[in-house]
C-alpha cells in the first residue's frame, strides 16, 4: 500500500500475501484487501464512513490526506503521484505463462471499452498500467499476483537473501 513502512518482520520470516477482493460490501463504499495488518478500504467512492475506517478519505484525497494512508488506490487515482513504499496487486488479468506475459481483458475491473479489447491490444494497456503502478514507490514496491503461476514468476525476479 502506498505510503506503508517496511516490514518489522526480520529476513526470511513468512509475510502474509496480499489477497484482493473485488466486491464490494453491501453499501458500495470501498472494497478491501487482506495484508499486513489487516483490510484496507479501495477507491472508496463514497464520503461515506467505513465501518473501522473513520478517518479514510473519499478517492480524490486517498493518497494526500493523512487518513488515507492505509488506504488501496488504482491507476487512476495513483498514476503522477509518488510514495515511499508501494505495492501492486497484479490481477487476473495479465498472467505469466510460458515464459511471456498473457492478458485477459475479460478478467479486467476496468471500463467495458477495456474489456472487449482484443488480447494483444489489452496486453499493451495492462503492461503500461502495471508499469505506472510498479514505479511510484521510490523506495520499494511490492508486486504479488493473485495468481499462483504469476506468483512464482515474479518471485524469480529478485535473488533471495
Amino acid at each position: 500500500m502506498p505510503g506503508s513502512p517496511p516490514d518489522s518482520a526480520g529476513p526470511g520470516t513468512p509475510r502474509p500475501s496480499p489477497r484482493w477482493n473485488p466486491r464490494s460490501p453491501s453499501d458500495g463504499t470501498a472494497r478491501t484487501t487482506t495484508s499486513t495488518p489487516g483490510p484496507a478500504p479501495w477507491n472508496l467512492r463514497a464520503e461515506q464512513p467505513v465501518p473501522g475506517f473513520p478517518d479514510v478519505p473519499p478517492r480524490p484525497f486517498w493518497a494526500t490526506d493523512q487518513g488515507g494512508h492505509d488506504q488501496v488506490g488504482c491507476i487512476y487515482t495513483a498514476q503522477g503521484l509518488e510514495y515511499a513504499f508501494g505495492a501492486v496487486i497484479l490481477g487476473p488479468d495479465l498472467l505469466r505463462r510460458d515464459g511471456r506475459w498473457h492478458a485477459h481483458p475479460e478478467a479486467s475491473h476496468d471500463a467495458r471499452q477495456l474489456r472487449d479489447l482484443p488480447p494483444q491490444r489489452y496486453l499493451r494497456y495492462a503492461l503500461n498500467t502495471y508499469r505506472v503502478l510498479a514505479t511510484r514507490a521510490t523506495h520499494g514496491t511490492r508486486l504479488h499476483s493473485t495468481d499462483p503461476e504469476t506468483q512464482a514468476y515474479l518471485a524469480t525476479l529478485l535473488p533471495s537473501s
